[in-house]
């Protein structure tokens, strides 16, 4: 997902460096919109998509039921049957395929804005790390840094410098927290991007369910698990709203079932996730649920209604 990465980062640099007047959060807001935005055809044809589907669902079970025992005559029928409705089985799937790569992509992102926002080097950020472990190396705990005894080693080196400490994959979000209680650090003409979002929300930590942690900086770690607590929450509306219709047109057994894991594997997921991630991944995750379901209810209300009317 580097090259993915890549575009995303630039974007989201774009929207910080115009219309979010440097604010990192708003950037990750307007980023979303945005994404949302450009994904509504591909959402509104999955839609209908989905429609069509429900619409030959009674066909569909009176053809499984025909040939339950034949199943290569079963495949034959099916495909006949959307052959003949232009519906494509697989036509609900494609805006989940063009989101996936984006939200990993931006995982990446998120994780390393110096490089993907900010396009800094290897040899950029190998210096700032130099500069950072000869004022206060504090900066990089040994719990989380366990390779700082190669530092030494390496430190006339600014590149592998960077190499070394690339073993952390957070460890520009330490870079930051660094520039910004130092600003001394800051050469002169060099920005330094703010994490913290609405004065409450840390977006470069990555959240955390150990209570010793939590108890230390409560501060820090409490707003980030309400953060995640919303994702996951939102994960699970936005999911069972998306099914709804489908659960109320569709007696199928089957498709009910799966529908009934879909709905508690995705906020399963969204909640390990979270706690692998910086938490400007659960900000984008909770917004991007958030405007789903705006469009779901736009859509159902003035869309699907005006249809069935």
């Amino acid at each position: 997902f580097h090259f993915i990465a890549q575009i995303l980062g630039q974007l989201l640099y774009f929207i910080y460096n115009t219309i979010a007047f440097h604010n990192y959060g708003l950037s990750l807001v307007l980023f979303t919109i945005i994404v949302k935005l450009a994904l509504l055809p591909l959402t509104l044809k999955q839609l209908k998509s989905t429609q069509k589907m429900q619409e030959i669902q009674p066909e569909l079970q009176k053809i499984q039921q025909r040939y339950k025992n034949d199943k290569e005559k079963l495949n034959q029928e099916m495909m006949k049957l959307y052959q003949e409705k232009g519906v494509s089985p697989f036509g609900g799937c494609l805006p989940l395929l063009i989101q996936l790569p984006i939200l990993f992509a931006l995982f990446y992102v998120i994780r390393r804005p110096l490089t993907y926002m900010f396009g800094w080097s290897k040899e950029v950020l190998g210096n700032a790390i130099i500069k950072i472990m000869s004022v206060n190396p504090d900066f990089f705990p040994a719990s989380r840094f366990p390779f700082l005894n190669d530092f030494a080693g390496v430190q006339g080196d600014p590149v592998a410098v960077a190499t070394l400490f690339e073993k952390n994959p957070y460890f520009e979000v330490n870079i930051i927290d660094a520039f910004n209680k130092i600003p001394s650090l800051i050469q002169e003409g060099t920005e330094m991007i703010n994490l913290t979002f609405l004065k409450i929300f840390n977006l470069g930590i990555v959240p955390t369910y150990n209570l010793k942690e939590i108890s230390a900086n409560p501060g820090l770690y409490i707003p980030a698990l309400v953060l995640v607590l919303l994702t996951v929450a939102t994960t699970f509306l936005s999911t069972k709203m998306s099914m709804a219709k489908t659960a109320q047109s569709n007696n199928n057994q089957q498709v009910a079932q799966t529908n009934k894991t879909m709905m508690y594997f995705g906020p399963a997921m969204t909640l390990l996730i979270s706690f692998q991630a910086p938490l400007g991944l659960s900000l984008y995750w909770l917004l991007s649920n958030l405007v789903q379901m705006a469009q779901q209810f736009f859509i159902d209300k003035y869309t699907v209604k005006k249809k069935e009317g």
